[in-house]
């Protein structure tokens, strides 16, 4: 393996040259020869989603589609989602990969590049205004594209997978039963941990046999998922148990080991005050979506950390059959915080989703084979590859969409300027469509490829509106702030050693976490908390602090570097005169001046 990644480096050094001036390559491999024209031909990995069905073979629309448009021709594994990893870590073991692969996510790519698996994507082919990935780069602002590269590239510094735009800015945030706090004269969702504990106390008073605070299922993934927004109120990242380091927005420190710090205690303080008086669901740490449910349907919880698109589906679970019941669920741009005079901390989502192809090492060996790869992703991230993704192929015959009556080869008609699946497809948007009595775009069409940004008109429509609501309302709000999302680039020897001090660090942070919520040890008590710290630090939290230290220090340094690089391609490309050197990162910054993303 470790042969293989010398060799992949070489030849990509060399391939960085040639890749996007080279065509008529006269190389025979990986191609068929049709009505005298080269189709590249594809060996495609793909996971499928329980027994969603594909249109299979080369006469399907997507087949001809891509045929006409980008000369390649694909052939799939499809593979059971579940099964996904395990035969894709053979298939490379011993040598029988595909040429590209959608199923991955970033761990697994990162992982796969240092073992060599991997095809590096040249940085030519994302660098200037007329780049072969330029609709594919310009899903991102300019400064956007930067902090990506930065987080998705591998520790060798080269970018082995296209990610995914995110499109939702913010998703989550305090939701609350609106009807029950104007009965109590409660006006306006609290700000900070002091007066939420006296509106759960008032709450209480009213309704002593209900739960005041639960939450939708997150407490099942980790236990201490289910208490995020506790986390935040202490300046503390929503993803912290994954993420475990931080940068702090205003003071530009950084945190190796969040959930050991004063903080962290102060934080658990106060989720046993709430628990002693209380104002927690006992099950927290465990409950299922199906239980939360009965929660609502029972009038048994009035506050929740959840998404805002949610807010119907909890109101219709707690009418349930009756329609004319008083019930209403809202949600709040009011995060709540234990340091008002210091700002609140809400959680902005990713810049990207950490999947998307990546490319098996060798594929670059010819450049007008990769070439044509990139070209048809690419096609996916323009405006044309979005709707076709999205909704499949228009009905053009007006009279037939003036009738109602589109034909059954067409999935979509433009109503009033905007898409419209036709009647009997399926619709993500729609409740009333039916996967199981509609039409699918893949079962009729074939595979849609990779989907790098949903078409605007269908993501609006399923929860668009509501994201873009509530991240504008938070960024309307006064000393407002989110954290950036942090590159850490470990070597493999690094990589291991931090995958086995985590699952270490995890097992004994979380049952603790249980133990402080429980009051089986007491986070007041100085002794019970040295003697979390000392457990800890037992299981290895301090290698931890100073591998998080070291790889923190070299990843920043190496990103500026590669920053300054890229600037000088950039201007390179485009004909420009190089900067004289890059422009330092600005300090973080209230919301209201753009900080960076979580």
């Amino acid at each position: 393996m470790k042969l293989k990644k010398i060799v992949a480096l070489a030849t990509s050094a060399v391939m960085a040259v040639s890749l996007l001036a080279s065509c008529g390559s006269s190389s025979t491999q990986g191609h068929i020869v049709q009505d005298g024209k080269t189709i590249y031909t594809y060996y495609l990995n793909m996971y499928t989603q329980d027994s969603k069905g594909y249109a299979e073979g080369q006469d399907a629309n997507f087949a001809q589609l891509i045929r006409e448009k980008f000369n390649v021709q694909l052939e799939y594994d499809r593979i059971p989602r579940g099964d996904w990893e395990t035969k894709t870590n053979l298939s490379y073991a011993v040598g029988n990969e595909a040429d590209v692969t959608t199923g991955g996510k970033e761990p697994q790519y990162k992982k796969w590049a240092t073992e060599g698996y991997l095809a590096p994507i040249p940085q030519e082919a994302y660098t200037g205004d007329d780049c072969i990935l330029k609709d594919w780069k310009a899903l991102w602002s300019e400064e956007d594209f930067k902090d990506v590269l930065a987080l998705a590239k591998s520790s060798d510094g080269e970018l082995y997978y296209l990610p995914t735009l995110r499109q939702e800015k913010a998703q989550m945030c305090w939701d609350y039963r609106k009807d029950v706090f104007d009965q109590l004269g409660i006006k306006e969702f609290p700000k900070t941990i002091d007066e939420l504990y006296d509106v759960c106390a008032k709450l209480k008073a009213a309704y002593p046999d209900k739960i005041i605070i639960s939450c939708n299922g997150m407490g099942t993934t980790s236990p201490g998922s289910a208490i995020t927004g506790f986390f935040q109120a202490y300046w503390i990242p929503e993803l912290i148990l994954t993420q475990h380091s931080y940068v702090d927005p205003v003071t530009g420190e950084y945190v190796p080991y969040a959930l050991t710090t004063d903080a962290a205690r102060e934080m658990y303080k106060t989720l046993k005050r709430f628990n002693d008086a209380g104002f927690i669901d006992k099950e927290i740490f465990s409950i299922d979506k199906d239980t939360f449910s009965s929660r609502l349907a029972q009038d048994n919880c009035f506050i929740t950390y959840n998404y805002v698109y949610n807010i119907e589906d909890f109101t219709k679970k707690t009418k349930g059959t009756n329609a004319g019941k008083n019930a209403e669920w809202a949600w709040t741009a009011n995060m709540v915080t234990a340091y008002p005079e210091k700002g609140t901390i809400f959680k902005r989502d990713p810049l990207y989703s950490n999947w998307g192809p990546a490319f098996s090492d060798g594929i670059q060996e010819d450049p007008d084979r990769f070439n044509a790869l990139l070209n048809m992703f690419n096609w996916f991230a323009t405006e044309e590859g979005q709707l076709y993704n999205t909704y499949g192929v228009k009905e053009d015959d007006p009279d037939e969409i003036k009738a109602g009556v589109a034909s059954d080869n067409y999935s979509y008609s433009m109503v009033n300027g905007e898409p419209q699946f036709n009647p009997g497809w399926y619709d993500e948007s729609n409740p009333e469509t039916d996967k199981d009595e509609d039409k699918l775009l893949t079962v009729e069409y074939g595979s849609m490829g990779s989907q790098f940004k949903k078409e605007q008109h269908m993501f609006d429509s399923i929860r668009g509106k509501e994201v873009e609501a509530l991240y504008d309302a938070f960024m309307a709000q006064p000393n407002y702030y989110y954290f950036d999302q942090i590159p850490m680039r470990y070597n493999e020897e690094e990589e291991q050693r931090f995958a086995d001090l985590e699952i270490a660090l995890n097992a004994k942070r979380d049952e603790y976490i249980q133990r402080f919520f429980t009051g089986d040890v007491d986070p007041n008590n100085d002794a019970d908390w040295n003697m979390y710290i000392s457990d800890m630090n037992k299981v290895g939290l301090q290698e931890f602090i100073e591998l998080q230290k070291t790889v923190y220090e070299r990843t920043k340094a190496e990103i500026e570097k590669e920053e300054a690089e890229l600037a000088a391609a950039e201007a390179e490309a485009d004909g420009e005169a190089a900067p004289a050197e890059a422009a330092p990162a600005d300090a973080a910054a209230p919301a209201e001046e753009a900080p960076a993303a979580e």
